[in-house]
């Protein structure tokens, strides 16, 4: 994934945000995660080391959930699956029902040592910041874009840049989801604006060098592709701790091209598909729970540093029902950003 880098401590990030006039009030936000005593049972496993992606200290077990996760089912043609942009005719498709299943979920909260970016391709982070749900929801649209692709970008870029070590962090998309009472997230219609439980990849060496040329241009696009280069998703919580559908991701090296996947083609889009995940017994799910509006979950989107290999260069991950989820929650809001990286330049 993206090469591991030296990381800020929680009481520097904050102080660095502090000095900028960003508000750092948690709520009900975790704990802090700054460096705790060894235990006796530390003590006695000092030898230990990691050595796979995902691999936690064996005096840590994680903890985790059960839930509902879904899949792109069969189409209600045969033919393979379609999404159409054009006006008039958004969202119009051959979709047929998801295909749901039960799974283990491991929660990365509690891991020792922390995953990391560089590491198993996904982290969270404590990262207070200016964004609020009444800016996302003013009543004048350009209001939104503005702040976002404003303040809240530069928050990104700044983030996405630290914890990689990247000479360049530029964000160029974001999609604001959020459950309505009238909602409803097992119809593929409208999934610009809400979580989207089949779990998918937004791109691979392909898209992503769409994307690049873009938001670049083809002079630019053309000096980053002589170079290392990525895409990294900054999603965050909005106005709530996020309880049920939370986010889940599988290790990209678990997954086979063709054998684990499967194309969303689109018609009339600036990109020629996405990327379904097929049901496989051997993925292994992973999330955060509880995450707060303070703190902001990363992982990798491509990396072009992996391109060429069977296994997939970005994280699949998708929106999951948790079965232990208190009924009485409020409704997810979440917002992610996607940035284009230069590590070196």
């Amino acid at each position: 994934m993206l090469p591991v880098t030296t990381r800020l401590s929680s009481s520097a990030f904050r102080s660095r945000l502090c000095s900028a006039g960003v508000t750092t009030r948690r709520g009900q936000a975790t704990l802090s995660t700054e460096q705790q005593p060894l235990s006796a049972a530390q003590n006695t496993t000092l030898g230990w080391s990691k050595s796979r992606p995902f691999e936690c200290a064996p005096w840590k077990k994680p903890n985790g959930t059960k839930g509902t996760i879904r899949f792109l089912g069969a189409t209600k043609d045969g033919k393979p699956a379609f999404l159409n942009f054009k006006k008039g005719q958004e969202h119009e498709t051959n979709f047929g029902p998801s295909l749901e299943r039960v799974v283990d979920i491991t929660d990365m909260r509690d891991f020792e040592p922390r995953t990391t970016l560089g590491v198993e391709g996904v982290e969270w982070v404590y990262a207070p910041t200016t964004l609020s749900e009444d800016k996302l929801l003013a009543p004048d649209k350009n209001d939104v874009e503005a702040f976002v692709r404003g303040p809240y970008f530069g928050e990104c870029a700044r983030l996405v840049e630290e914890r990689t070590g990247a000479v360049k962090a530029v964000p160029y998309n974001f999609r604001h989801r959020r459950i309505e009472l009238t909602t409803n997230l097992h119809d593929p219609y409208n999934f610009s604006s809400k979580p989207l439980p089949n779990f998918h990849m937004d791109n691979d060496a392909e898209t992503a060098k769409v994307n690049l040329r873009r938001v670049l241009g083809e002079e630019e696009a053309a000096r980053w592709l002589n170079k290392r280069w990525g895409i990294v998703n900054v999603w965050r919580p909005v106005g709530d701790v996020v309880r049920q559908w939370p986010l889940a991701l599988v290790d990209s090296r678990t997954i086979v091209y063709g054998r684990d996947t499967q194309p969303i083609y689109t018609l009339n889009n600036y990109k020629t598909h996405f990327t379904a995940l097929r049901p496989q017994s051997h993925f292994n799910f992973y999330y955060v729970s509880n995450l707060a509006p303070d703190e902001a979950l990363l992982f990798v989107d491509y990396d072009s540093a992996h391109e060429g290999r069977d296994s997939p260069v970005g994280m699949a991950h998708g929106a999951f029902q948790d079965h232990f989820a208190p009924e009485k929650i409020p409704r997810r809001r979440s917002i992610e950003v996607r940035c284009l990286v230069l590590y070196k330049d």
